[in-house]
């Protein structure tokens, strides 16, 4: 049992979700944040790039067995509801974390 995907309603339950793990991990004490570096920032830009990178590639290419799209391996990771679960709790768990920021 569970509400139809992508609808409205599951929508704003998801969100709902999101925002109050936001809201209880703004409440948490924040953690001691390191000094900004300029070589973490060029990493996290490379792996976003290259990331966007692939994805693109991988659209474009066809058929998509051979050439799979990150949703497309992430919908065969979340197939189940276990693992579903699984990762909207560390969705959750990431967004209380980043709150506390």
């Amino acid at each position: 049992m569970g509400l139809a995907p992508f609808s409205a309603s599951a929508t704003a339950v998801v969100l709902g979700a999101g925002v109050a793990a936001m809201a209880w991990g703004a409440r948490l004490p924040p953690r001691p944040r390191p000094p900004l570096s300029g070589r973490g920032a060029i990493a996290w830009a490379a792996l976003g790039l290259a990331a966007a990178a692939w994805q693109l590639a991988a659209y474009v290419q066809h058929p998509r067995e051979d050439h799979p799209t990150i949703s497309s391996l992430a919908n065969a990771l979340l197939d189940s509801r276990p693992a579903r679960a699984a990762a909207f709790v560390a969705w959750l768990l990431a967004a209380a974390g980043l709150s506390r920021r």
